[in-house]
């Protein structure tokens, strides 16, 4: 696990490209910007953090996902630290069932109840919407940031760096696999649109690291929601049912799935579906026992 200071009194602990925020304050307590995937990051990110003499006042969940608040019920355990998320989020984080239910649409099957779908459930001590955040004496600007999930959030530190959570992909991430996991993609759109007017000159994304240039990220963010949009809407000018319209975006997008890896792919595609569907653009009907989707 490595460790970085981004500006002033905002760090950034790394492990394989993916990576938490930490904020310190002046009596070397500490905010996490999420937890990473589990028990293990836990443990690894309160020896990094003690070593230095530092120890954890609170973390802020962006969302609920496995790999941003894994680590969150061994932290907790470990120094009953506060736990800011969005009340949406929050439902997900206190009953991490919900995640995987969410996918499968009803009990789920045992592999999509893995830690890293369904983490260990939490306590959130402070539910959270977009507005200024007073912590230790801190001032934190917070942005809701929905799209990828329905109650996902970004945070500003003092330092003026902003955590996206993963409302934002790196343009080198997003090259080698050209797809957008959404929960919402009119969400999303407001979103970027939201961060692309933004003042933030420096960014730091879970996937992805330190990045300065926002409008370029935005753009290519941008991009590939439109690129995606078009495929389905051209795809769509015959008949294809849901599983037809995955199989056919994941050969087409080069993406690399196993099973679980299917259930997200296949969740995004239900949620551009439903975007289409609600613009009027595709329209769903039966035939012959199948649901098809047509633009």
């Amino acid at each position: 696990m490595e460790f970085h200071q981004i500006k002033g009194r905002t760090y950034a602990l790394e492990v394989n490209g993916a990576a938490i925020g930490v904020y310190v304050f002046s009596d070397y307590r500490c905010l996490l910007i999420d937890s990473g995937p589990s028990a293990t990051w836990g443990k690894e990110i309160l020896d990094n953090l003690e070593r230095r003499g530092w120890r954890v006042h609170a973390i802020f969940n962006t969302h609920g996902h496995a790999d941003h608040c894994g680590g969150n019920h061994f932290i907790q355990g470990r120094t009953d630290c506060r736990i800011f998320a969005s009340a949406f989020e929050a439902a997900f984080i206190q009953q991490p069932l919900l995640m995987p239910y969410s996918m499968y649409g009803a009990f789920p099957p045992r592999l999509l109840q893995a830690k890293f779908v369904m983490p260990q459930a939490s306590r959130v001590t402070d539910q959270i919407s977009e507005a200024p955040l007073i912590i230790k004496g801190q001032r934190f600007e917070i942005l809701e940031l929905g799209g990828h999930t329905l109650g996902h959030l970004g945070i500003c530190t003092p330092d003026n760096v902003l955590f996206p959570g993963d409302s934002l992909i790196a343009p080198e991430m997003l090259n080698s696999n050209p797809f957008l996991y959404l929960a919402d993609p009119g969400q999303q759109r407001a979103t970027l649109k939201k961060l692309g007017a933004g003042d933030y000159p420096l960014l730091y994304l879970s996937h992805g690291g330190r990045q300065e240039n926002l409008p370029a990220v935005v753009a290519a963010n941008q991009t590939l929601l439109a690129n995606i949009l078009e495929t389905l809407l051209a795809l769509l000018h015959e008949p294809l049912t849901h599983e037809e319209i995955t199989r056919t975006m994941i050969a087409g997008q080069h993406l690399q799935v196993n099973r679980n890896h299917y259930f997200r792919v296949s969740a995004s595609i239900a949620a551009f579906l439903a975007y289409l569907s609600n613009q009027g653009q595709i329209r769903s009907y039966t035939d012959d026992g199948r649901l098809l989707y047509r633009a």
